[in-house]
């Protein structure tokens, strides 16, 4: 009889569709079982990173967990196991930022004004925290 085992976020969590893929990196829907909440999982193949991404890895789950601001997603859980880690986020459904602006066929000033704002206070956030983003687009932005 073939013995099955379970990990620690198979325990807890199921996953869903895939959201979105990086090179070393998916996203996809998750639910924890015991709440029925969901959240974005962003699975890391680890077995594939060298020790300077291993060291990204660990900063970028040290920073996510020290930004706590209602316009940045929120890191939930960091799950390690065996050639895989898993971020644990919360989950925005609104779209892209990128993908709005594109099919929009203008913004109102106010709508404008108010994405902006939201973005400017994010950042700032993350510098009063010591923390620069290096890379902010609009399709690392929601739809407000």
């Amino acid at each position: 009889m073939a013995s099955t085992t379970c990990t620690r976020f198979t325990d807890e969590y199921q996953l869903y569709e895939e959201l979105g893929k990086g090179a070393f990196s998916v996203v996809r829907r998750c639910m924890k079982i015991s709440t029925g909440q969901e959240y974005a999982a962003k699975i890391i193949n680890t077995k594939k990173l060298s020790a300077r991404d291993h060291q990204k890895l660990e900063r970028e789950a040290r920073i996510c967990r020290l930004l706590k601001h209602p316009n940045i997603v929120r890191l939930h859980e960091s799950i390690s196991e065996e050639g895989v880690h898993y971020l644990i986020f919360d989950l925005v459904t609104g779209g892209e930022l990128f993908e709005d602006i594109v099919a929009r066929e203008y913004y109102s000033e106010a709508d404008a004004s108010h994405c902006i704002q939201q973005i400017l206070e994010s950042v700032n956030h993350c510098h009063l925290n010591g923390i620069v983003h290096r890379d902010l687009k609009s399709l690392h932005s929601a739809d407000p």
